[in-house]
Protein backbone atom coordinates (compact mmCIF):
# COMPACT_ATOMS: atom_id res chain seq x y z
CA UNK A 1 0.00 0.00 0.00
CA UNK A 2 1.09 3.56 -0.64
CA UNK A 3 2.29 5.71 1.70
CA UNK A 4 -0.20 9.02 2.67
CA UNK A 5 1.35 11.94 0.55
CA UNK A 6 -0.06 15.69 0.17
CA UNK A 7 0.64 18.18 -2.41
CA UNK A 8 3.02 17.62 -5.06
CA UNK A 9 6.34 16.46 -4.98
CA UNK A 10 9.15 19.00 -6.32
CA UNK A 11 11.23 15.45 -6.51
CA UNK A 12 10.45 12.47 -8.92
CA UNK A 13 11.99 8.62 -8.69
CA UNK A 14 14.21 9.42 -11.28
CA UNK A 15 15.84 12.49 -9.32
CA UNK A 16 16.08 10.16 -6.48
CA UNK A 17 17.91 7.61 -8.60
CA UNK A 18 20.11 9.80 -10.49
CA UNK A 19 21.67 11.17 -7.25
CA UNK A 20 22.88 8.11 -5.67
CA UNK A 21 26.20 7.43 -7.11
CA UNK A 22 26.90 11.18 -6.33
CA UNK A 23 26.23 10.45 -2.60
CA UNK A 24 27.60 7.07 -2.61
CA UNK A 25 31.39 8.50 -3.54
CA UNK A 26 30.68 11.10 -0.83
CA UNK A 27 29.57 8.62 1.84
CA UNK A 28 32.96 6.42 1.35
CA UNK A 29 34.76 9.49 2.77
CA UNK A 30 32.56 9.71 5.78
CA UNK A 31 34.46 10.13 8.88
CA UNK A 32 32.69 7.68 10.98
CA UNK A 33 32.85 4.24 9.21
CA UNK A 34 30.41 2.74 12.12
CA UNK A 35 27.31 5.11 12.85
CA UNK A 36 25.52 2.28 14.86
CA UNK A 37 22.86 3.95 16.41
CA UNK A 38 22.86 6.79 14.27
CA UNK A 39 22.12 7.76 10.47
CA UNK A 40 23.44 5.16 7.92
CA UNK A 41 23.03 5.32 3.72
CA UNK A 42 19.22 4.28 3.73
CA UNK A 43 18.47 7.45 5.68
CA UNK A 44 21.49 10.12 5.19
CA UNK A 45 21.18 9.48 1.62
CA UNK A 46 17.53 11.57 1.50
CA UNK A 47 18.62 14.19 4.05
CA UNK A 48 21.75 14.75 1.99
CA UNK A 49 19.29 15.03 -0.97
CA UNK A 50 16.84 17.12 0.46
CA UNK A 51 19.60 19.61 1.62
CA UNK A 52 21.57 19.57 -1.49
CA UNK A 53 18.09 20.46 -3.79
CA UNK A 54 17.13 23.30 -1.07
CA UNK A 55 20.57 24.98 -0.76
CA UNK A 56 19.22 26.44 2.31
CA UNK A 57 21.11 29.85 3.85
CA UNK A 58 20.34 28.05 7.37
CA UNK A 59 20.50 24.30 8.64
CA UNK A 60 18.98 23.39 12.12
CA UNK A 61 20.09 19.63 12.90
CA UNK A 62 18.28 18.23 15.96
CA UNK A 63 20.02 15.16 17.37
CA UNK A 64 23.46 14.79 15.73
CA UNK A 65 24.71 11.84 17.79
CA UNK A 66 28.01 11.28 16.81
CA UNK A 67 28.08 14.17 14.22
CA UNK A 68 28.26 12.02 10.80
CA UNK A 69 25.20 13.80 10.00
CA UNK A 70 27.12 17.35 11.05
CA UNK A 71 29.49 16.44 8.04
CA UNK A 72 26.98 15.30 5.53
CA UNK A 73 25.06 18.46 6.04
CA UNK A 74 28.35 20.22 5.07
CA UNK A 75 29.17 18.28 2.11
CA UNK A 76 25.22 19.00 0.68
CA UNK A 77 24.98 22.71 1.64
CA UNK A 78 28.80 23.97 2.19
CA UNK A 79 27.50 27.66 2.39
CA UNK A 80 25.02 26.88 4.99
CA UNK A 81 24.73 27.90 8.91
CA UNK A 82 24.50 24.69 10.99
CA UNK A 83 23.13 25.04 14.55
CA UNK A 84 23.54 21.34 15.71
CA UNK A 85 21.58 20.73 19.03
CA UNK A 86 22.32 17.02 21.41
CA UNK A 87 21.54 16.96 24.98
CA UNK A 88 24.84 14.52 24.92
CA UNK A 89 28.13 15.29 23.69
CA UNK A 90 28.89 12.53 21.55
CA UNK A 91 29.72 14.48 19.19
CA UNK A 92 33.01 15.23 20.67
CA UNK A 93 34.24 11.42 20.49
CA UNK A 94 32.96 11.61 16.68
CA UNK A 95 32.99 14.49 14.39
CA UNK A 96 33.01 18.41 15.33
CA UNK A 97 32.29 21.03 13.13
CA UNK A 98 34.44 24.26 12.98
CA UNK A 99 31.45 26.44 12.11
CA UNK A 100 28.65 24.62 13.57
CA UNK A 101 26.96 26.19 16.82
CA UNK A 102 25.99 24.12 18.85
CA UNK A 103 23.46 23.82 21.73
CA UNK A 104 22.38 20.82 24.71
CA UNK A 105 19.03 23.27 24.89
CA UNK A 106 15.82 21.88 22.95
CA UNK A 107 14.63 23.00 19.65
CA UNK A 108 12.04 24.95 21.67
CA UNK A 109 14.17 26.35 24.45
CA UNK A 110 16.40 28.62 21.52
CA UNK A 111 15.64 31.69 20.34
CA UNK A 112 15.87 31.68 16.54
CA UNK A 113 14.57 34.89 15.94
CA UNK A 114 17.92 35.89 14.23
CA UNK A 115 17.63 33.37 11.08
CA UNK A 116 15.32 33.77 8.35
CA UNK A 117 12.71 31.20 8.35
CA UNK A 118 12.29 31.05 4.99
CA UNK A 119 15.27 30.03 3.75
CA UNK A 120 15.78 27.54 6.83
CA UNK A 121 15.44 23.57 6.69
CA UNK A 122 15.09 21.75 10.09
CA UNK A 123 16.07 18.32 10.08
CA UNK A 124 14.86 16.03 13.23
CA UNK A 125 16.47 13.24 14.33
CA UNK A 126 16.08 13.83 18.26
CA UNK A 127 13.03 11.25 18.95
CA UNK A 128 10.28 13.80 20.08
CA UNK A 129 7.15 13.99 19.62
CA UNK A 130 7.31 14.95 16.02
CA UNK A 131 3.51 16.79 15.65
CA UNK A 132 4.48 19.45 18.28
CA UNK A 133 7.68 20.03 16.18
CA UNK A 134 6.00 20.79 13.44
CA UNK A 135 3.45 23.13 15.32
CA UNK A 136 5.80 24.92 16.77
CA UNK A 137 8.05 25.37 13.60
CA UNK A 138 4.61 26.51 11.70
CA UNK A 139 4.43 29.65 14.21
CA UNK A 140 8.11 30.18 13.73
CA UNK A 141 7.38 30.50 10.01
CA UNK A 142 9.57 27.65 9.08
CA UNK A 143 8.51 26.11 6.09
CA UNK A 144 11.00 22.89 5.27
CA UNK A 145 11.29 19.89 7.82
CA UNK A 146 12.33 16.82 7.49
CA UNK A 147 11.54 13.49 10.08
CA UNK A 148 13.89 11.19 10.38
CA UNK A 149 12.15 9.10 13.04
CA UNK A 150 9.08 8.33 10.93
CA UNK A 151 7.85 5.33 12.44
CA UNK A 152 4.43 3.28 11.71
CA UNK A 153 1.88 2.35 14.19
CA UNK A 154 2.81 0.54 17.27
CA UNK A 155 6.97 0.94 16.60
CA UNK A 156 9.83 3.34 17.73
CA UNK A 157 9.71 5.47 20.77
CA UNK A 158 8.10 9.00 19.50
CA UNK A 159 4.86 9.72 17.68
CA UNK A 160 5.13 10.64 13.98
CA UNK A 161 3.47 12.37 11.51
CA UNK A 162 2.82 8.59 9.65
CA UNK A 163 0.90 7.71 13.18
CA UNK A 164 -0.74 10.90 12.63
CA UNK A 165 -1.82 9.80 8.91
CA UNK A 166 -2.85 6.59 9.78
CA UNK A 167 -5.94 5.29 9.71
CA UNK A 168 -5.66 4.05 13.39
CA UNK A 169 -5.12 7.61 14.57
CA UNK A 170 -8.87 8.89 15.76
CA UNK A 171 -7.65 11.31 19.10
CA UNK A 172 -8.58 14.99 18.21
CA UNK A 173 -6.14 18.05 19.70
CA UNK A 174 -9.92 19.93 20.72
CA UNK A 175 -13.03 18.92 20.43
CA UNK A 176 -13.99 18.08 16.71
CA UNK A 177 -10.40 18.90 15.29
CA UNK A 178 -8.71 15.83 14.66
CA UNK A 179 -4.98 15.56 14.40
CA UNK A 180 -5.30 14.22 11.06
CA UNK A 181 -7.46 17.36 9.81
CA UNK A 182 -5.30 19.78 11.61
CA UNK A 183 -1.71 18.72 9.99
CA UNK A 184 -3.61 18.41 6.59
CA UNK A 185 -4.47 22.08 7.18
CA UNK A 186 -0.99 23.11 8.50
CA UNK A 187 1.26 21.30 5.83
CA UNK A 188 1.58 22.10 2.00
CA UNK A 189 3.72 18.95 1.14
CA UNK A 190 4.29 15.72 3.07
CA UNK A 191 5.94 12.78 0.64
CA UNK A 192 7.69 9.84 2.53
CA UNK A 193 10.42 8.79 1.04
CA UNK A 194 11.19 5.10 -0.64
CA UNK A 195 13.32 2.09 0.58
CA UNK A 196 16.65 2.83 -2.08
CA UNK A 197 16.57 -1.07 -1.80
CA UNK A 198 14.00 -3.03 0.48
CA UNK A 199 15.42 -6.41 1.62
CA UNK A 200 12.74 -9.34 2.44
CA UNK A 201 12.11 -8.36 6.02
CA UNK A 202 11.94 -4.63 7.69
CA UNK A 203 14.11 -3.67 10.72
CA UNK A 204 11.54 -5.49 13.35
CA UNK A 205 11.68 -8.96 10.99
CA UNK A 206 8.27 -8.49 9.47
CA UNK A 207 7.28 -8.25 5.87
CA UNK A 208 7.86 -4.90 4.15
CA UNK A 209 4.29 -5.03 2.91
CA UNK A 210 3.13 -5.01 6.87
CA UNK A 211 3.68 -1.08 6.73
CA UNK A 212 2.62 1.72 4.31
CA UNK A 213 5.51 1.91 2.28
CA UNK A 214 6.19 2.73 -1.44
CA UNK A 215 8.01 0.68 -3.89
CA UNK A 216 11.99 0.76 -3.74
CA UNK A 217 14.01 2.83 -5.93
CA UNK A 218 15.49 -0.24 -7.24
CA UNK A 219 14.89 -3.93 -6.41
CA UNK A 220 18.24 -5.02 -7.06
CA UNK A 221 22.29 -4.11 -6.78
CA UNK A 222 23.04 -3.12 -10.84
CA UNK A 223 26.22 -1.14 -9.64
CA UNK A 224 29.28 -1.46 -7.49
CA UNK A 225 28.17 1.68 -6.02
CA UNK A 226 24.74 0.61 -4.81
CA UNK A 227 26.19 -2.07 -2.28
CA UNK A 228 26.18 0.54 0.65
CA UNK A 229 22.94 0.96 0.51
CA UNK A 230 21.96 -2.83 0.16
CA UNK A 231 24.07 -3.54 3.06
CA UNK A 232 22.69 -0.44 5.33
CA UNK A 233 18.64 -1.05 3.95
CA UNK A 234 17.46 -2.00 7.21
CA UNK A 235 18.18 1.22 8.86
CA UNK A 236 15.62 2.69 6.76
CA UNK A 237 12.71 4.25 8.76
CA UNK A 238 10.08 6.17 6.47
CA UNK A 239 12.41 9.37 6.32
CA UNK A 240 10.08 12.56 5.08
CA UNK A 241 10.17 15.90 3.93
CA UNK A 242 7.24 18.00 4.87
CA UNK A 243 6.80 21.71 3.86
CA UNK A 244 4.58 23.88 5.53
CA UNK A 245 2.21 26.65 4.12
CA UNK A 246 3.48 29.73 4.32
CA UNK A 247 3.15 31.80 7.83
CA UNK A 248 0.58 33.75 7.02
CA UNK A 249 -2.24 30.94 5.99
CA UNK A 250 -1.26 29.15 9.15
CA UNK A 251 -2.28 32.02 11.42
CA UNK A 252 -4.99 29.18 12.71
CA UNK A 253 -2.11 27.37 13.98
CA UNK A 254 -2.75 26.83 17.39
CA UNK A 255 -0.51 27.73 20.24
CA UNK A 256 1.45 24.80 21.46
CA UNK A 257 0.65 26.42 25.41
CA UNK A 258 -2.90 26.56 24.49
CA UNK A 259 -3.19 22.70 23.66
CA UNK A 260 -0.71 21.96 26.52
CA UNK A 261 -3.52 22.98 28.72
CA UNK A 262 -6.12 20.94 26.93
CA UNK A 263 -4.57 17.87 25.47
CA UNK A 264 -2.40 14.88 27.43
CA UNK A 265 1.03 15.20 24.88
CA UNK A 266 2.53 12.39 27.21
CA UNK A 267 0.06 9.75 25.67
CA UNK A 268 1.68 9.85 22.67
CA UNK A 269 4.09 7.60 21.04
Amino acid sequence: MKTHTIGQSQWSRDDLLNALEEFSRIYENRPIQDNEGGMKAAQMFYAWFVAKSLQPKTIIESGIWYGQSTWMFEQAAPDADLFCIDPATYYKKGYTSGKAKYFKKDFTKIDWSHINPKTTFCFFDDHQNALQRMIHCAQLGFQHLMFEDNYPPGKGDCYSLKKAFHASETRTLLPGLAIRDYCENLIDVYQEFPPIISPEMNRWGEPWSTYDVDEPLTTEIQNEFQSIYAEESENYTWVNYVKLKEFEKNKHCIQLSDLKKKFDWSSMV
